[in-house]
């Protein structure tokens, strides 16, 4: 069918049937640029190059540069080649364009005598009308000829308006034969040029930013629902998460039931594996990211875990996979909860209070020498809550007087929360399993109070409230996360963590005011509502609408999203195992970030730059290497095979079928690969150079294409950059 604009001129419409019956390109270059040309002025002409016949094409209708551009990866799009005149413009001839359908090719020419010459002895050019209008001759106004080229090889025409382009051509081309001026234009500079938007739908840029990467099943639900519905089909779906029956060894130690020192093949073994390692965990992880149905969800969970972080590399308690399930399966249930429910459930967890010294956390003992630990005190401000300095609505920091950020709180604050913390232990172990000797810390239930280590005194805390003497460790830990929780850094601040995670990491001002403001107020009252939070993330004008051409827009896929994108576009298999490794030397070890700042600086900063870019705080000439590796490993013999010692593995394995499939065709096959990697927005200059790179391969050699063309898309930053 005819690319052709929303208002389609009643010529282009006539166009469409008569062209139909030759196929999709030929219909989308005979149709759209015979919209009548402008009343008055120039217009700009644009050029591309189609590497299958080796000619050129020229058109004047941006809806047909566009639709060629959208559909036809075999032409190469050069730009403007020169400006055309008004058909109404003094001495103004029109250029008569035909379709050769033996060459498919096109001819250009403003002979009336030539053009019916055509027309009466040559039926393989079918005649297109007035293309555009030039002039019969100088008239020493600026304007600039343009010459004109017969290529013996193919049979076709070759137009420029470059005297150096006309030179270089006779030097070095002896099979084009100059034909000397055929009419006149102005230069490319005279015109207005319309730029080149490539669009991908507004659908694939949501799961990009809502899901662990699009899939074409996801991409036709979101498109068939809109941003709005899709996002209220997310929220009602249940959390996938890790349910505590999958992980119900709840002992930190080994039995005789669950032991490394069993055979490798005995249950025994199996267990100690999958319940005291986070084996099982990670794998249950990329499987739940790259099939189960709750895609929003386990995003939104996978940002707060880098929010508020809790590390394997602690020790080996947080090493039990029991220990992480619990923790993270908070997050899962919390992601679109309230935001005072997540910071309190945070609060009581004993993974954090373990991670972060608040379990155990005593009150002052002057004979001994001690004062409360002020680890999470401190965190739970800086990190978790508020930051470092007072915000204004839309994340910029407040200056006092001298320009100097103003701080949001400060070393007596630290002490202060840090005693109103105090008194907090692990829960009694009640499991059914016998109890071993680290059982003491127990983390299936929150943490309890143990009333005489908790400091009774008073504490000033923020904004000069006061938690009152004789209070129980209860009620105080209630109104530290109440201060926390009523502080008007918490949205921006929370705002800003979201968008950076989900959409980009230079948000405008606004933008983070708009999302801080659905955080401060649902539109029902409630303040902290984290799904009012999240719909207004992602349905935010900066967010949704039409392709984004700021260049600081977007952000880096850090490593698991790098790696679920790929197998998800490329419909992989997976049971999970191993998937860790590649993330890992990506620089994103999942469940072991380096420490409670994450896997990376929120504030990483490119530098030499004022952008902020997180991701690319672990992004270096190694990881590089290694992010094109996995690409390798994928594409080369489909991925990896199962472990044998797995019951029911299946490895990981992505299905090039369809890209063989389409491989004899270069363009079909660029096509497809656009489609599923970029949603159709491709950028140009990369879909010109993997169109080269795949056809100067046989088109008999299918396999070797479609990995060409896959992995020259995945390592190129246009698909490792989410915009």
């Amino acid at each position: 069918m005819c690319v052709r604009a929303t208002d389609t001129p009643p010529r282009v419409r006539a166009c469409r049937h008569r062209a139909f019956a030759r196929g999709a390109l030929v219909a989308t270059l005979a149709c759209a640029a015979h919209a009548p040309a402008a009343a008055q002025g120039v217009e700009a002409v644009y050029r591309f190059y189609n590497h299958e016949t080796a000619t050129h094409f020229y058109t004047t209708s941006v809806p047909e540069r566009d639709g060629v551009v959208k559909s036809f990866p075999q032409f190469a799009y050069e730009g403007a080649a020169f400006a055309a005149v008004a058909a109404g413009s003094a001495g103004a001839v029109p250029v008569f364009r035909f379709y050769n359908g033996r060459t498919g090719t096109h001819f250009y020419t403003t002979s009336a005598s030539e053009r019916d010459g055509i027309l009466a002895y040559y039926p393989q050019f079918l005649y297109e009308g007035p293309a555009y209008h030039a002039l019969a001759a100088d008239a020493g106004d600026g304007r600039t000829p343009v010459f004109r080229f017969f290529n013996r090889d193919t049979g076709a025409h070759f137009y420029t308006a470059s005297a150096a382009e006309r030179d270089k051509v006779v030097a070095s081309y002896p099979h084009f034969v100059y034909e000397g001026i055929a009419f006149w234009v102005y230069p490319a500079t005279s015109a207005a040029v319309a730029p080149v938007v490539v669009r991908a739908s507004d659908a694939w840029r949501l799961l990009q930013q809502a899901t662990f990467g699009p899939t074409p099943a996801a991409l036709a639900r979101a498109e068939q629902l809109g941003p709005a519905a899709w996002l209220d089909e997310q929220f009602a779906l249940p959390p996938s998460g890790y349910p505590d029956a999958e992980y119900p060894y709840v002992s930190l130690d080994e039995s005789a039931a669950c032991s490394f020192s069993a055979a490798r093949s005995s249950a025994a073994y199996a267990c100690a594996r999958d319940q005291l390692t986070l084996f099982k965990l990670r794998n249950q992880f990329f499987v739940n990211a790259l099939t189960r149905p709750d895609q929003l969800r386990q995003r939104v969970a996978w940002a707060l875990s880098q929010f508020f972080v809790v590390s394997g590399m602690k020790d080996p308690d947080m090493e039990t996979a029991y220990v992480q399930a619990r923790w993270h399966q908070i997050l899962f249930d919390e992601a679109f909860g309230r935001f005072g429910s997540l910071l309190w459930r945070v609060t009581m967890s004993p993974a954090m209070g373990h991670y972060l010294d608040l379990v155990d956390n005593a009150k002052a003992n002057p004979a001994k020498g001690t004062e409360p630990n002020e680890n999470y005190a401190r965190e739970l401000m800086q990190l978790f809550t508020i930051g470092t300095v007072e915000l204004a609505a839309d994340g910029a920091p407040l200056t006092d007087a001298a320009g100097a950020p103003v701080p949001t709180y400060t070393q007596a604050d630290v002490k202060a929360f840090a005693r109103a913390l105090t008194g907090w232990t692990y829960a009694p172990y009640d499991a059914p399993q016998a109890k071993g000797p680290n059982d003491d810390r127990y983390y299936a239930r929150n943490m309890v109070a143990r009333e005489n280590r908790h400091d009774t005194g008073s504490k000033t805390l923020l904004k000069g409230v006061v938690a009152p003497a004789g209070q129980s460790a209860a009620a105080d830990v209630d109104l530290v996360l109440a201060n926390l929780f009523l502080h008007p850094n918490v949205g921006p601040f929370v705002a800003q963590h979201l968008i950076r995670q989900l959409v980009s990491s230079n948000p405008s001002p606004a933008y983070v005011k708009r999302v801080a403001a659905a955080f401060a107020d649902n539109g029902a009252g409630v303040r902290g509502d984290l799904k009012a939070v999240v719909r207004a993330t992602l349905l935010d004008p900066e967010a949704r609408g039409d392709v984004k051409t700021d260049a600081t827009y977007g952000m880096l896929r850090e490593p698991v999203l790098f790696v679920t994108a790929l197998l998800r576009g490329l419909d992989a298999a997976s049971d999970g195992n191993r998937l860790y490794e590649p993330a890992r030397a990506m620089g994103q070890d999942v469940y072991y970030a380096p420490s409670v700042f994450n896997y990376y600086p929120a504030d990483y900063r490119i530098p030499g730059t004022s952008l902020v870019a997180p991701q690319f705080g672990i992004h270096n000439t190694n990881t590089v290497l290694h992010r094109a590796n996995f690409v390798y490993e994928m594409l080369d013999g489909g991925g990896w095979g199962p472990d044998s010692e797995l019951p029911g593995a299946i490895g990981t394995k992505v299905d090039l079928t369809p890209f063989r499939a389409a491989a004899p065709s270069a363009r079909e096959l660029v096509t497809l690969v656009n489609a599923r990697l970029f949603g159709g927005g491709m950028p140009l200059g990369l879909r010109d150079e993997i169109y080269k790179a795949v056809a100067a391969l046989p088109a008999t050699s299918k396999g070797d294409r479609a990995r060409t063309a896959l992995f020259l898309a995945l390592t190129s930053f246009q698909f490792q950059v989410m915009r």
